[in-house]
């Protein structure tokens, strides 16, 4: 028949067990959570920039639609008013025509008065010079020329009258006014039909935004509701294991050189009853001290099932000295057990020292006074369930310093002296859509929001995100440079930012979005060990537009921007691969 001890300890080893578990799916419902919550709002910020696109192009559409209606009332008037410049011109020939015909036999006629007046002057002269008929002759001579010369003038300006009238081609006006008019019509029917697709588009675009908006708000729910139970789990464990498994924890070190293990030590019951209880022992009889005794071990996660009382009492009778590590009150009932990097050589039950990289869990195993077991009939001693696992891990090198170029073509940042490689290392630099364009309504993560600073990001996003973001997303930087500076060598980091450079979502870089820079450094694909190392999550501090909006005062003319983008004959590009 069990004991009592053996049917608590049974007990709490199964209702933690099933705590644990429980906490595991809620730790993978949540992570599911907040992704289906991260690609809902991507959703909804892709949908929302391109209906506005489309609501442009309709505002476009609307103003070619409107003066395509005012050219094609002017041509309408510009078409009317050739067929009568034809008419008109028609008339204007003919009546030039007859006109210069007219003014040609008057001329002739004119001529031939002019010619027989001269020879009445000859005769005149001859005859009776100096009479009153010489000099009537001879005014009436000068008139006769002075006529003639004019109405040679007047005959000449009819006939240019009538070259001129000839040579309007009102007919190829009329002709250009029409083909113009049916190329306008082309083109107003064109614009009517982009006009009719974009409203088409606006509509689906709304109907889109909504169902995106929809979506958005029910992956919050789902967010909020399985972040509820993740904290109301995480109590119900720490409440069960402070009151069932003493309280036992074991986590990283501050300087991730080891595991701190700390419990609370063993209390002996039935030592004190409650005031008014009614008990009273005899005199003669008095319970031993149990007198515990706390040691620590180490096993590794994957073995946690394994772990028996039978197995660690076997371990502690023969390798008590490798295996356990006391914990008293005078070290504050914890112990650090460092890794083998460290030069102390700890190891896991297994035989294995303490490697980086490896999940490890920890318990506890207590052994009471010979007296105590003798009183109570038990003479097994204690095993604690294993604790939650963990897993040695350093972070990899954070950026400082994250900033765009001064021609925002390219991400600059730093890395102070790295403990690691940098080969082993991989630094990618994204851009993150900052500000919330809709109502400002985005769920964002508070761990986030905190780091950011200043340049909030407008959508859900954290480190376990950012390391699932596609590579076509993200750009890899390269060391540029490098400066000693006390504790090592600093290195300066670029990254470039292509024409066509997308954002974390996969949309390309938008007109008149601010987009907020964060590097995430991650382990290189020839790290050996990259479970040893953790990755981090650096944001820059100044949220900026990279392309700005048509028309603005940053839009620069294509000429400028070459001259400004031209680089000076003595420049140098000290770029170069990430060295080894």
């Amino acid at each position: 028949m069990n004991s009592y001890r053996e049917n608590v300890q049974s007990a709490a080893g199964n209702t933690l067990a099933g705590l644990y578990a429980q906490q595991q799916q809620l730790q993978s419902q949540n992570c599911s959570a907040q992704y289906s919550l991260y690609y809902a709002q991507g959703a909804q910020l892709n949908a929302y920039e391109g209906l506005t696109e489309v609501k442009q192009q309709l505002l476009a559409s609307r103003l070619i639609s409107e003066q395509g209606v005012a050219c094609d009332n002017l041509a309408t008037n510009l078409d009317a008013s050739a067929k009568l410049v034809q008419q008109a011109t028609a008339t204007t020939v003919t009546n030039s025509a007859s006109t210069a015909a007219g003014i040609q036999a008057a001329a002739k006629a004119i001529s031939t008065l002019a010619a027989e007046l001269g020879s009445a002057l000859n005769i005149a002269a001859a005859a009776c010079y100096g009479t009153d008929i010489y000099r009537k002759t001879l005014e009436a001579n000068s008139f006769i020329r002075t006529t003639a010369n004019h109405a040679e003038y007047i005959t000449r300006l009819a006939m240019d009258a009538a070259a001129a009238s000839s040579e309007v081609i009102a007919t190829d006006l009329v002709n250009q006014s029409a083909l113009a008019r049916a190329a306008l019509k082309t083109v107003q029917g064109a614009a009517n039909a982009q006009f009719s697709a974009l409203s088409q588009q606006v509509v689906a675009g709304q109907t889109t935004l909504a169902s995106a908006s929809n979506a958005e708000k029910l992956a919050e729910g789902v967010l909020e509701d399985t972040g509820r139970e993740m904290r109301a789990i995480n109590s119900a464990v720490e409440d069960c294991n402070r009151a069932l498994n003493f309280n036992l924890i074991a986590s990283v070190t501050g300087t991730f050189d080891g595991i701190a293990v700390s419990l609370d030590p063993y209390q002996q019951p039935f030592t004190t009853w409650p005031e008014g209880a009614g008990i009273h022992l005899a005199s003669d009889i008095t319970i031993p001290a149990a007198n515990p005794e706390h040691y620590v071990f180490i096993a590794k996660a994957e073995n946690a099932g394994s772990v028996k009382l039978e197995q660690i009492e076997a371990l502690f009778n023969t390798e008590q000295t490798k295996y356990f590590h006391a914990v008293t009150a005078d070290d504050g009932w914890q112990v650090v057990l460092p890794v083998s990097a460290s030069g102390s050589a700890v190891a896991d039950i297994d035989g294995d020292l303490l490697a980086a990289g490896v999940s490890y869990v920890a318990g506890v195993y207590v052994v009471l006074s010979l007296p105590y077991q003798k009183y109570i009939n038990s003479f097994n001693n204690i095993l604690s369930c294993v604790s939650l696992p963990v897993t040695l891990q350093a972070p990899l090198g954070q950026a400082k310093g994250i900033a765009f170029s001064p021609d925002k073509k390219s991400v600059l940042f730093t890395l102070p002296p790295l403990s690691e490689d940098i080969t082993q290392q991989e630094f990618r630099v994204m851009l993150l859509h900052s500000g919330q364009p809709l109502t400002g309504g985005f769920m964002t993560s508070e761990d986030t929001d905190a780091q950011s600073g200043d340049a909030a990001i407008g959508f859900y996003f954290n480190k376990a995100i950012a390391e699932q973001v596609p590579g076509a997303n993200y750009r890899v930087a390269h060391c540029s440079s490098t400066q000693l500076v006390a504790g090592g060598l600093e290195r300066s980091m670029k990254a470039v930012i292509p024409d066509d450079m997308t954002d974390n979502f996969g949309a390309l870089l938008a007109p008149g979005i601010e987009y907020l820079p964060v590097v995430l450094a991650v382990p290189s694909a020839i790290n050996i060990n990259a479970n040893a190392w953790s990755s981090t999550l650096a944001f820059g501090a100044k949220a900026e537009t990279l392309i700005p909006l048509a028309g603005s005062r940053e839009d620069a003319p294509v000429v400028a921007k070459a001259a400004a983008a031209a680089p000076s004959a003595s420049g140098d590009n000290n770029e170069h691969p990430t060295e080894s």
